[in-house]
């Protein structure tokens, strides 16, 4: 099975951060959704995140394959770069919580 993210942002809203650090991402690679291109910053406010496009310089970066598999939970962002799957310009004190993902309808 495959997975995809459609909405970029939704799925940075609804990641969980560990530290109060923003977190400025880079993705790349979305030939069907243009949207999801570009570069994102993360801020942590009240343990709420806020995600919008920025032009500041990213932390990371990565095709949207590759962040799919750190936003997913199958890599953490240390194990991404570690890997060359995410390149780092930025060392940030920050990472995304991993988990599981589990898709119910999948027969």
């Amino acid at each position: 099975m495959m997975t995809r993210i459609i909405s970029m942002k939704q799925v940075l809203q609804s990641m969980q951060l560990i530290n109060e650090e923003n977190l400025v991402i880079k993705i790349s690679g979305d030939e069907i959704i243009e949207e999801n291109n570009g570069i994102w910053k993360l801020t942590k406010q009240n343990n709420k995140i806020w995600v919008g496009k920025s032009n500041a310089q990213p932390d990371y970066a990565a095709s949207l394959t590759n962040w799919t598999k750190v936003l997913l939970g199958y890599l953490t962002l240390k194990q991404a770069v570690e890997l060359n799957f995410v390149k780092q310009y930025h060392k940030v004190p920050n990472d995304f919580v991993k988990g599981e993902v589990s898709f119910y309808d999948y027969f």
